[in-house]
């Protein structure tokens, strides 16, 4: 598993000393002094199925999902930045370049969770993931568990474990607007 501006890395610490699978996970993450301060918690909790790495996915996605030995079975991009000035948009971690590593690199029946409270940021990042239709299923159109309000987001948090961003909105009265999406076709976009 990848997620993708892991900031502090307590969401995937967490999730990988909480969770029954054998999967090895990796945060990235922009801000070197969050990798670092990640990275000392791994080793103090004696992690050893957890890393974190300082890198741009924009640009570096591609070149480390590649090099992994193992399948990509889970992408999270949980809260980005939200860059809200239209001249800032170019620095919103989800463009073309990185949807197109994800979808390259992510194994068959591999899932993208995409996640944030500000609701132009989650249109966004599912307008692009929704142009890989052709790739990409909305995974209630295959779990039927998963429940959607009537635009499509998901209701429920379907990692079972919230981000720091996530908890800190939610007390805050803010919706978290959430779509997970599953890869059920190798096509070449």
């Amino acid at each position: 598993m990848v997620d993708i501006g892991c900031g502090s890395g307590r969401f995937l610490i967490w999730l990988a000393k909480n969770s029954g699978e054998r999967r090895n996970y990796l945060g990235l993450e922009i801000r070197q002094k969050l990798v670092e301060r990640s990275q000392f918690w791994v080793t103090e909790l004696g992690l050893r199925n957890v890393y974190f790495m300082f890198a741009n996915a924009t640009v570096s996605f591609n070149q480390i999902a590649s090099s992994y030995p193992g399948p990509l079975s889970l992408v999270s991009i949980l809260c980005p930045d939200p860059h809200f000035k239209k001249r800032h948009h170019k620095r919103r971690v989800l463009q073309s370049q990185l949807v197109d590593s994800i979808t390259n690199n992510l194994c068959l029946g591999g899932r993208v969770l995409l996640q944030s409270d500000v609701l132009e940021v989650a249109a966004d990042m599912r307008e692009r993931f929704d142009e890989y239709s052709d790739v990409f299923e909305h995974v209630d159109c295959i779990d039927k568990d998963l429940r959607c309000d009537n635009e499509g987001w998901l209701l429920d948090n379907p990692m079972g474990i919230r981000t720091e961003r996530e908890v800190h909105a939610e007390l805050e009265g803010a919706t978290i607007y959430r779509r997970m999406y599953q890869k059920t076709r190798d096509v070449s976009h």
